[in-house]
């Protein structure tokens, strides 16, 4: 509205600055990369369109007609060309705009007595939009943030926010003003790449509750834990006499496989028919297994009822004692928890130590929902109230 009050003053048509704030709109965007995409579509559709528009215009006073229904039938066919041009030049996108742009000038000043003014104070409100977009959704006030700390969050009752985009895309910000920033979880890495799907990750990953570190740019393990193969056949014997299967991965080079046997509940076999077909996971049956000293085992899972993990989980303790690391938690399935076994040197804390080396980071930085095992208690539900808090710690650097 200011620019189109300076045009007011000068020697030329004004324009109408209603196109001009369209054209803003349009190209802001949470993004800085996906403003400048959405004004360059813009342009591309604004040019394709007026010029379509002027051809328009030049036919009809070539031709001298001046029938309403006529020039709206013509618009109307005229509008296939406009789409197919987009189509050619490979802009699809900017399809919408190139229409925009030719109806207004094709329905709407057809009858001026000078439309071909009209056509050129369209691409330059257009493109005076794009620049004031562009200027507005890149403009940042300097704010300096912690670039050095290692910032660490868990996901579940954390970070995950799923009424709201907010944490993501202010991740995604802080993430790309080079803030150091990663999770920490008990998912693999396939579970992980779902929830945070959308959020830009660049540094590794502690996955499997402390069992790994996962590369997500080159997609490879940098840091494994393994179990004792003797302690893994003891487990896995305990788990059998006590009537239950159980999920052994193992790595295979740089893959995860997943071994399964025959299925004691619903719950498995649903968890199996539905990750089984995730490009992360290669689930395999127990009888094409090797069981030999140079299998590597990750963890063992098992999925089962609550009083059967009890029962399970003390007569591990019993029988394995400091040589394995036993935790349990709740399942999405109602009724059913897992229990999972753990090399005792797989945890969070000690590959924290080893993230730090990937990182290049001297301090860190973690967020959690259990009191007094994190720098900073998350008591709020996460998500939103989580990233607001990592801001404001990133901009005191580091002090919380």
């Amino acid at each position: 509205m200011a620019v189109y009050f300076i045009r007011t003053f000068l020697p030329v048509e004004n324009g109408i600055p209603f196109y001009g704030a369209l054209a803003a709109l349009w190209c802001i965007q949470p993004y800085s990369d996906t403003t400048k995409n959405n004004a360059f579509q813009r342009s591309v559709g604004t040019l394709t369109g007026a010029v379509y528009g002027l051809l328009f215009l030049l036919m009809f006073r070539r031709l001298d007609l001046v029938i309403p229904e006529f020039v709206y039938i013509s618009a109307s066919i005229f509008i296939i060309p406009v789409i197919y041009t987009t189509v050619v030049m490979n802009k699809r996108n900017a399809s919408f705009f190139s229409c925009v742009v030719f109806l207004s000038i094709a329905l709407t000043h057809s009858f001026d007595a000078d439309p071909y003014l009209f056509v050129l104070n369209r691409v330059i409100d257009t493109f005076i939009g794009i620049i004031i977009g562009v200027a507005v959704n890149d403009f940042r006030l300097p704010v300096r943030t912690d670039k050095t700390t290692l910032y660490v969050s868990g996901i579940d009752d954390v970070l995950i926010s799923p009424s709201s985009n907010y944490s993501k895309v202010e991740l995604n910000r802080l993430i790309r003003s080079g803030v150091k920033f990663t999770v920490s979880t008990t998912r693999t890495p396939a579970e992980l790449m779902s929830i945070m799907n959308g959020t830009e990750l660049k540094l590794p990953v502690i996955v499997m509750d402390g069992a790994a570190i996962y590369d997500i740019k080159e997609k490879k393990y940098l840091e494994m834990t393994y179990l004792s193969n003797s302690v893994s056949e003891e487990a896995e014997r305990i788990i059998s006499e006590c009537g239950l299967n159980c999920f052994v991965n193992t790595m295979l080079d740089t893959t995860l496989l997943i071994y399964y046997g025959e299925f004691r509940n619903p719950a498995e076999k649903n968890l199996f028919e539905t990750h089984s077909n995730s490009a992360y996971r290669n689930y395999i049956s127990s009888e094409y297994r090797r069981k030999d000293d140079n299998e590597r085992i990750l963890y063992i899972t098992v999925l089962a009822e609550k009083i059967d993990i009890f029962l399970l989980e003390r007569r591990l303790r019993q029988k394995l004692g400091v040589s394995a690391r036993i935790s349990f938690s709740d399942s999405e399935y109602e009724g059913f928890m897992y229990l999972k076994v753990f090399s005792p040197m797989a945890s969070k804390e000690n590959m924290m130590s080893k993230l730090k080396e990937h990182t290049g980071a001297e301090k860190a930085v973690t967020f959690g929902s259990i009191r007094g095992k994190y720098d900073v208690y998350i008591n709020d539900g996460g998500g939103n109230a989580t990233v607001k808090k990592l801001k404001k710690i990133c901009r005191s650097h580091g002090n919380f």
